[in-house]
């Protein structure tokens, strides 16, 4: 018999590398925390059996206990489990994990929230990438309405608001500004 069940699993990653996953510009689920170092294992512990046994002995009973208790008694009543914050270690797990889509529209962030001809966004598609490739990547990620152009209907790119959002989020200030000089250069034309 067939048997449906609702999926209420939830998943914690830890991990020491630097891309343990990889993450989109729009990820909504993801809750990235970077954690500082509580035991540097220096040089002489680094094989030190005897180290490692007593830290992980020092994790007894009584430490599960009030690990336990802290969780408890947390106040989380204002917590909203919906609002997944963009923390400074997401935003370095999305900039590794960024594709050449991404790197594109934030290079030409401006234009892409004003509307780029696609013939011209096309001049910008990696050479290893096929176009129909390049196109549904923009189109998950862009509206293409066709306005008048100088009196020419003219198929464009404008970056969808929710996509919007996350990039605001992830640019600094570097590629803020190559964008702004980008949208005056084609202004300009």
């Amino acid at each position: 018999p067939r048997r449906t069940a609702e999926n209420v699993m939830n998943i914690i990653y830890v991990s020491n590398a630097d891309s343990p996953v990889q993450l989109d510009t729009d990820d909504r689920r993801h809750l990235v925390c970077a954690c500082k170092t509580v035991h540097q294992v220096t040089e002489e512990h680094k094989e030190d059996i005897e180290y490692f046994t007593q830290l992980s002995q020092s994790y007894t009973q009584e430490f599960y206990e009030n690990l336990m208790t802290f969780f408890l008694e947390r106040d989380i009543s204002q917590f909203n489990p919906t609002l997944i914050p963009m923390t400074e270690a997401k935003k370095q797990l999305i900039n590794v994990s960024r594709t050449p889509i991404d790197d594109i529209i934030i290079e030409h962030y401006e234009q892409f929230k004003q509307g780029i001809p696609v013939a011209l966004v096309n001049q910008y598609k990696p050479q290893n990438w096929k176009l129909t490739t390049f196109k549904n990547a923009l189109e998950h990620k862009c509206s293409t309405p066709r306005p008048y152009i100088n009196k020419i209907r003219t198929r464009i790119y404008v970056l969808n608001e929710d996509q919007q959002s996350y990039y605001d989020k992830m640019m600094n200030e570097e590629e803020i500004e190559l964008s702004n000089a980008n949208y005056q250069k084609y202004k300009k034309t």
